[in-house]
């Protein structure tokens, strides 16, 4: 059996409309500015080379923020950055 591998990518508040006490993501991930497309493909490329493609199944999730509160340009833009990996095999999903 396969050993499932999921590559994180945050999207810290982005999306989400509120500011609570209780969650800054900001400060948690250490991530004060919005992520780009470039910047979820170099975070797929660099875990890529950390993970053994021979014995996992693998893929990409996107965390934190309200990824569907995100306008469509740019959830488009940040789902078609993993998918290029996806298109090409580097990952399942």
């Amino acid at each position: 059996m396969r050993k499932h591998k999921t590559i994180p990518v945050f999207v810290p508040h982005f999306g989400c409309p509120n500011n609570c006490s209780f969650c800054n993501q900001k400060k948690i991930t250490g991530m004060a500015c919005p992520v780009t497309p470039e910047m979820a493909e170099k975070t797929i490329e660099e875990s890529l080379k950390t993970i053994d493609r021979t014995s996992c199944s693998v893929e990409v999730g996107f965390f934190g923020g309200s990824f569907t509160g995100i306008p469509a340009r740019e959830q488009e833009a940040l789902l078609a950055a993993a998918y290029r990996f996806a298109d090409t095999g580097k990952i399942d999903g």
